[in-house]
């Protein structure tokens, strides 16, 4: 048929392995069905009913013969100018413009080639056939992809050669890796691809990365753009930390994450001592074991003065770790600050309390650190304390005294979010909560793990404070409010 619209699905995607149900394929499910806006023609609704009919390997009689590159169509014989299309087209998922919208005309497909586009996969989407990869690779209607995320779908070195190697997705900024079985090998192939030069997020935790796989990264000219780098969850050692913080081509990142990879004070100072450090503006070191000594180190850097975000939980830091951050001019632009199970007890929360330098902070999280009511009255009565709009004491020992220093404090008034789980506060503490002007802010309450009974759910229920809640959890059970 002569108005028939051509379906290449073979360069689209191979849709059956991708998952994706072709019969998904009909003009049916376009959201643009009103009468007031158009009616396709009865030629164009035949070559749609034929997509939904067709094998996801056939290709329309006429679809090599016909060009579908962005370049090859610039008529408009649409209902819709291309200024319309392209709004529309702002508004539809990323997966939705691939398989309807670059199918209804050329110029439909042609201005989809003018969006961003974004596909994220679920969890083991291409395990049972990894050479799905390479339809994706090899696929010309993701030439204007940005951000993928292949996360838990353990594609191996086979399967980042194919992205690597792809002049398609020459235009992502956003590559999510992680756990996918990729090792050094497959770093090797993301470092050295010109192809991938315009990243600026890479993640890539949980991928049996060690220091080698971090020097391809920390060598490589093509990921100078990088402002984000997450390598949580390897086995980098200080090695790896030191090939990062001597590179001058990462020297762009604000954000960087290392999280659990056998680094202890010796990969912290490289970080610390490092002029490259001096754009960081969120760091996170968890689960590392890092101890005093290397926080010292990062109190006391000039070139991580920029940190507004800092994450140490699980690194046995205690009281004095937390004193070298509370004195710390370096720090006074922290924001976010995360030093849970670290032991601080009542005396390290007292350093934070009472510090000038920590007086912009608007999210503390101080769970798992043995503390008690006489360390929540440091944080209620500090004046510092008022620019907080999230705290987190959960499993900790507050009981119902400690919850009452919170409801009574003009300090913290701006909270939104408040988690106090497993702190045995019972009924009376949900009661000082629910009766409080204070917290009539909040939109997010965890009280799970308190022993709390039906008194104190009416209590929640019944507050004419806490109306602006969306997120509850008083019994064990994360629920809209």
């Amino acid at each position: 048929m002569s108005g028939q619209i051509p379906i290449q699905f073979t360069e689209l995607f191979n849709l059956q392995n991708l998952g994706v149900n072709p019969q998904l394929i009909s003009f049916t499910t376009v959201t643009l069905e009103s009468d007031k806006y158009r009616k396709l023609s009865p030629s164009v609704e035949t070559g749609v009913v034929e997509a939904a009919n067709s094998s996801s390997t056939m290709i329309n009689a006429n679809a090599e013969n016909n060009d579908f590159s962005p370049t090859s169509f610039n008529e408009n014989n649409g209902p819709f100018v291309d200024d319309i299309i392209f709004e529309i087209l702002h508004f539809l998922d990323s997966m939705f413009i691939i398989q309807i919208c670059m199918k209804i005309s050329k110029q439909w497909r042609q201005t989809s080639f003018q969006i961003p586009l974004s596909l994220s996969f679920a969890e083991n989407h291409f395990k049972q056939d990894r050479k799905s990869i390479k339809f994706l690779a090899d696929c010309e209607c993701l030439e204007n992809l940005t951000s993928l995320n292949l996360a838990r779908n353990r594609i191996g070195i086979e399967g980042v050669k194919y992205i690597a190697t792809s002049e398609f997705l020459k235009n992502l900024t956003s590559l999510d890796l992680k756990w996918n079985e990729i090792g050094n090998e497959g770093v090797k192939y993301i470092a050295t691809s010109e192809f991938l030069k315009s990243l600026t997020s890479l993640i890539l935790s949980e991928n049996e990365i060690d220091s080698e796989g971090v020097k391809y990264i920390a060598t490589s000219e093509f990921l100078k753009s990088l402002t984000s780098l997450n390598l949580s969850y390897n086995r980098i050692g200080n090695e790896g930390v030191k090939n990062i913080a001597t590179s001058e081509f990462l020297k762009s990142l604000t954000s960087l994450i290392l999280s659990e990879n056998e680094i202890d004070s010796e990969g912290v100072k490289y970080i610390a001592t490092s002029e490259f450090s001096k754009s960081l503006t969120s760091l996170n070191l968890s689960y590392n074991r890092i101890g005093n000594e290397a926080v010292k180190y990062i109190a006391t850097s000039e070139f991580l003065k920029n940190l507004t975000s800092l994450n140490l939980p699980y690194n046995r830091i205690g009281n004095e770790g937390v004193k070298y951050i509370a004195t710390s001019e370096f720090l006074k632009n922290l924001t976010s600050l995360d030093l849970k199970w670290n032991e601080i007890g009542n005396e390290g929360v007292k350093y934070i309390a009472t510090s000038e330098f920590l007086k912009s902070l608007t999210s503390l999280d101080l769970s798992y650190n043995g503390i008690g009511s006489e360390g929540v009255k440091y944080i209620a009565t500090s004046e510092f304390s008022k620019s907080l709009t999230s705290l987190n004491l959960s499993y900790n020992r507050i009981g119902s005294e400690g919850v009452k220093y919170i409801a009574t404090s003009e300090f913290l008034k701006n909270l939104t979010s408040l988690d106090l789980s497993e702190n045995v506060i019972g009924n009376e503490g949900v009661k000082y909560i629910a009766t409080s002007e204070s917290l009539k802010s909040l939109t997010s309450l965890d009280l799970s793990y308190n022993g709390i009974g039906n008194e104190g759910l009416k209590y929640i229920a019944t507050s004419k404070f806490l109306k602006n809640l969306k997120h509850c959890s008083p019994n064990n059970k994360l629920r809209q409010c």
